[in-house]
């Protein structure tokens, strides 16, 4: 019987869903799930491990709760079936027999366009937890992995900046350069207000960096 009992539980924890981690729920709606090291409430800054690699270190003030080895699930939730009413007949494609039936036209999605004011929509757990990864890897001494992370910054786009906030007053220069290269590359209200906040780095190559980019702006 104890036997079985200790398999069953190594089943578990090494299923694909099980990931225990602790929740961090900011101040600001936002929620981080990681490891964190020490106990909250804490003086200074909080040190957020991930399991894929990583940390993350943000201010203990910003944490408003905190649930401890709460069970996380990153993978998408499965799509749901449609609904069809019953006695509806199926539509048949009419053709000769053996020919392939046309593909139907895929309807373009319109843009929407983010309004002034509006806060951003939440993103998947999984991509945040990316985000945060390449964030991290910014602040690295080694320089294959800075470009690394900030091209792959710049793919993921708008939805990475309020990230950067934090760390564009990072010590190491070269991760606030980073961060402005980041900024110029995307747009929207949150990407000209890091620009801004760069025109009074102390580092001359970052107050460049940031004039050239709203000059290209015409702000």
């Amino acid at each position: 019987m104890k036997k079985t009992l200790l398999i069953t539980a190594i089943l578990l924890v090494s299923a694909p869903g099980y990931c225990p981690a602790d929740t961090i729920e900011l101040h600001n709606g936002r929620i981080i799930h990681g490891k964190v090291a020490g106990e909250l409430p804490a003086a200074g800054p909080v040190r957020i491990s991930f399991t894929g690699g990583g940390s993350l270190t943000i201010d203990a003030a910003s944490v408003r709760l905190l649930r401890r080895d709460s069970r996380c699930d990153f993978r998408r939730p499965a799509a749901k079936p449609e609904n069809k009413k019953p006695g509806s007949p199926e539509k048949k494609t009419a053709g000769k027999p053996g020919s392939i039936p046309p593909k139907p036209e895929e309807k373009k999605k319109p843009v929407k366009k983010e309004e002034p004011g509006k806060e951003a929509e939440p993103i998947e757990a999984k991509l945040e937890a990316e985000i945060l990864r390449l964030v991290s890897e910014l602040s690295r001494q080694r320089n294959t992995n800075r470009v690394r992370a900030e091209a792959a910054l710049k793919r993921i786009g708008p939805a990475a900046l309020p990230y950067l906030e934090q760390v564009a007053r990072h010590p190491f220069a070269l991760t606030r350069r980073a961060v402005v290269r980041i900024a110029a590359a995307a747009t929207g209200e949150a990407a000209d207000q890091l620009l801004q906040a760069a025109l009074q780095d102390k580092d001359e190559w970052v107050r460049k960096l940031s004039r050239q980019a709203l000059a290209k702006r015409g702000s």
